[in-house]
């Protein structure tokens, strides 16, 4: 299986330069965009928001204090509150976009060297999406064979994929990525999909 080097976009995440690959959700794009909306990169906003349904209104007075004042005090296009449902908040921000893969990854693959605090790095992306690591390409001596098995054997216990930098930049999977199948969602979660959409959307810098 092939990475497309064009699918992949340049991020900062979790305090990491990476290569990601991004679902962008054209509808929510549009819908933000016609209302000025960027990324909302709030935490105790996604944490009022995360609970209440789509588009479906919600009493304002079955939300605590706390959440309301947040409510209120969110930009045009998150919710509307009154309005035509009086005392109700309607939920209208949804993801714009989400990311399936990071990718851990030097300028030309990581060194044999690297290759354990790599996997530690990728790691930490285990609650948002899939991920892995690119290894510089395969050398021929069998001390370098003896790593890499040790490296597979590792990023397989920790569901990393680990992918070879080939000629021509293109990537190769030596070790798919375990898939993605988070235990519950979060606003963390959604935070973090913010935070790829602030470098990604209109209004990045």
């Amino acid at each position: 299986m092939l990475l497309a080097e064009q699918a992949l976009v340049g991020l900062r995440l979790r305090g990491q330069q990476v290569q990601a690959g991004v679902t962008v959700f054209a509808d929510e794009v549009r819908r933000r965009s016609s209302v000025g909306l960027g990324a909302v990169d709030s935490r105790t906003l996604l944490n009022a928001l995360h609970d209440l349904p789509v588009d479906l209104p919600v009493s304002q007075s079955s939300l605590d204090a706390h959440d309301l004042r947040n409510l209120h005090a969110a930009p045009p296009g998150v919710v509307d509150l009154g309005g035509d449902e009086g005392d109700a908040v309607v939920r209208r921000l949804v993801p714009a976009v989400r990311v399936e893969l990071v990718l851990v990854h030097g300028p030309h693959g990581i060194d044999s060297c690297e290759w354990d605090a790599a996997v530690r790095d990728a790691s930490q992306f285990a609650p948002f999406c899939a991920r892995g690591v690119v290894v510089s390409c395969l050398a021929s001596e069998q001390q370098a064979r003896k790593e890499m098995d040790l490296l597979l054997l590792k990023a397989r216990f920790y569901g990393v994929g680990v992918a070879v930098q080939g000629q021509a930049e293109s990537l190769r999977w030596l070790l798919e990525p375990a898939p993605y199948r988070p235990e519950r969602h979060s606003a963390a979660q959604w935070l973090f999909h913010e935070q790829a959409w602030s470098q990604l959307g209109p209004g990045r810098s």
